[in-house]
């Protein structure tokens, strides 16, 4: 039976979203694609990608883009860009939905979107947007002082070296030119506040990071990511936060249509199983190990006496224009 979370979650993704998913048109390049297996879904063959790539991920990605879209007041950027925006590159773009529905709103602009992964949308492409498969700490083939707006977002889990990835986005930026970020906190925390700021599921998320050490991967850059930029040199930084509520405690219509949403891509085996796989595989975990432990994090998260809450942290900076100060 269809609940009330679905139908909610239907009706803000239908009309937030400016295009059709077809993530089950699947790129030829993906059929004969090399992987790491783990836990059930496939990895990128460096083994050093911690995001899958499969179908449910692609899913997700889709629906995570209207949970981001929702968290905007339906706009696709947090960023106010300029009517001669020429020329913008969206960082792990995934399925593109991003790039083709920004292309739609800019027309007169070339927007590039770079993935390690072959498998964004096959059709409905606009002809101002092109796709690039590699690793987006790579150095991009622009020339420097030629971008007008660089978007990355939730590329955590794929990039090793932060402070280097935006000193690569202020190099290729134009004098004035914009960046934006995009990530999910990986603090659980509780809307009424009885845990004050400590995690809710203190267990799991102190193996998880553990284990993040371990590999040399931060999935929560976030917090450190002003500074970063402010090493690399940007101005005008600022960093903003909305709540995603998870459960059913929310009360206020917009964060109810959030919570439909979240609920949609935070299942069980949805969330934990595509973004845990690989990290506990390498850390010698195996799927039962892994699968002991789950139970007890859902548990704790689906408690009725809290209400449970993670944020999608925004920032958006500038390269100074020249002759600034």
């Amino acid at each position: 039976m269809e609940t009330k979370d679905q139908r909610e979650g239907e009706q803000i993704t239908g009309e937030n979203s400016e295009s059709n998913s077809d993530t089950d048109v699947v790129d030829p390049r993906l059929e004969n694609m090399p992987f790491i297996e783990a836990f059930g879904h496939h990895y990128h063959i460096s083994g050093k990608i911690f995001l899958p790539f499969d179908e449910p991920e692609r899913k997700r990605l889709e629906v995570q883009h209207r949970l981001y879209r929702h968290c905007l007041d339906g706009a696709l950027t947090q960023t106010r860009l300029p009517l001669d925006t020429a020329q913008i590159v969206d960082l792990g773009t995934g399925t593109g939905v991003w790039a083709i529905e920004m292309a739609a709103r800019y027309p007169q602009t070339q927007i590039t979107g770079i993935d390690v992964y072959p498998i964004q949308r096959r059709k409905g492409v606009p002809p101002n947007v092109k796709f690039e498969i590699d690793d987006v700490e790579n150095p991009w083939n622009f020339p420097d002082d030629s971008i007008d707006f660089v978007h990355a977002r939730s590329i955590a889990g794929g990039v090793r070296d932060w402070p280097a990835l935006f000193r690569q986005a202020y190099s290729k930026l134009k004098p004035g030119g914009l960046f934006e970020m995009t990530e999910i906190s990986l603090k659980l925390l509780d809307f009424d506040g009885k845990f004050a700021e400590a995690d809710l599921c203190p267990e799991f998320l102190k193996i998880f990071r553990d284990l993040c050490d371990e590999v040399k991967m931060d999935f929560n850059p976030s917090p450190h990511v002003p500074d970063w930029l402010l090493d690399a040199d940007f101005e005008k930084i600022v960093q903003r936060s909305e709540i995603l509520p998870a459960g059913s405690w929310a009360q206020d219509e917009k964060l109810k249509a959030r919570q439909a949403l979240m609920n949609s891509i935070t299942t069980e085996h949805y969330v934990l199983d595509n973004h845990c796989g690989l990290l506990f595989k390498s850390c010698g975990w195996t799927k039962e190990q892994f699968e002991a432990i789950v139970p007890s994090f859902w548990q704790e998260v689906q408690t009725a006496n809290i209400k449970p809450y993670i944020t999608a942290v925004f920032t958006t900076a500038r390269k100074p224009r020249k002759g600034s100060a």
